[in-house]
């Protein structure tokens, strides 16, 4: 998960409202993959070794990739380079270092492209199938340059890549497919680091949809996100109540899922902690002095 920092502007009246938004440990989340929510740990020792072997593998896989000359096996070798300098963009994306993971993800997009091209216009299963399977990773790839993208402040180029993602996506799988939710959850980072508290709400929601509708129930770290930003976006949007129920459900799921000592756990109980204190300092109107 890339955890996206941004500044606060134009606070909502409401104190509550402006608490939720507005507390110091407020950040709107994206999750770069389902499915992965985990980096090689804390201790920089093993971080720096974790990322200096997935970096050696990969340049094994792309030189055999360059060497191979069959036309079909440096296809399926391209994939496999591309899902590895993929992972080495990941683990600099997961260690805050978003423009080397740019570097990286671009590469991966270059390669699973070529993968594509050379497959798309053979007529056989096995190239249909393969094509399919390389335009999933694409979807990707896109997704996390989006993200980084967004991190670094380039957000024109991370809606472009979010938006390509997306109808890749929905063209493969359907507009119904739980892994649409995370296209719409990072769509809805962007708009939340624009302040378009309602765009950004709304594609929350359609994210929480379509997990809920795939899970048939609020549990998982996922929706957990998904009942986090949607209470940071509601604090913006002066609905003070809803912003702190939206959270309190998003500690629960996320204790549940991932267990009271997870980072992210901490992060959201912080949230609401400080929301807490926010509006007790806050002066009262006139109507609830009395």
């Amino acid at each position: 998960m890339a955890v996206l920092r941004r500044s606060f502007a134009a606070m909502p009246e409401h104190p509550a409202a402006s608490a939720a938004a507005g507390s110091a440990s407020a950040m709107a989340n994206s999750y770069i993959n389902l499915g992965t929510f985990e980096t090689m740990g804390s201790d920089p020792g093993r971080m720096a070794m974790g990322i200096t072997y997935l970096e050696e593998q990969s340049q094994l896989l792309e030189g055999a990739h360059a060497a191979e000359t069959d036309p079909r096996r440096k296809s399926a070798k391209a994939i496999g380079a591309s899902q590895s300098r993929m992972q080495v963009g990941r683990q600099h994306h997961q260690q805050q270092d978003a423009n080397e993971a740019i570097s990286h993800y671009k590469h991966a997009l270059d390669l699973v492209q070529e993968s594509i091209r050379a497959r798309r216009d053979e007529d056989d299963p096995t190239s249909k199938k393969a094509v399919t399977y390389a335009s999933f990773l694409m979807s990707e790839i896109l997704c996390a340059l989006g993200v980084a993208f967004n991190d670094v402040g380039r957000t024109d180029e991370a809606l472009q890549m979010l938006d390509r993602a997306l109808a890749l996506r929905k063209a493969m799988v359907g507009k119904d497919h739980p892994s649409i939710a995370e296209c719409m959850n990072n769509l809805g980072a962007i708009y939340f680091g624009r302040q378009a508290y309602q765009k950004s709400v709304e594609y929350y929601e359609q994210a929480m949809e379509l997990l809920t509708n795939a899970s048939g129930s609020e549990e998982g770290p996922y929706i957990g996100l998904c009942y986090y930003n949607i209470g940071l976006c509601r604090g913006h949007l002066g609905e003070g109540p809803a912003a702190f129920q939206a959270l309190r459900k998003a500690l629960t799921i996320a204790e549940n899922a991932l267990g009271k000592d997870h980072p992210q756990v901490k992060l959201i109980q912080d949230t609401i902690d400080e929301a807490k204190r926010s509006a007790s300092e806050a002066p009262k109107s006139p109507g609830e002095e009395s």
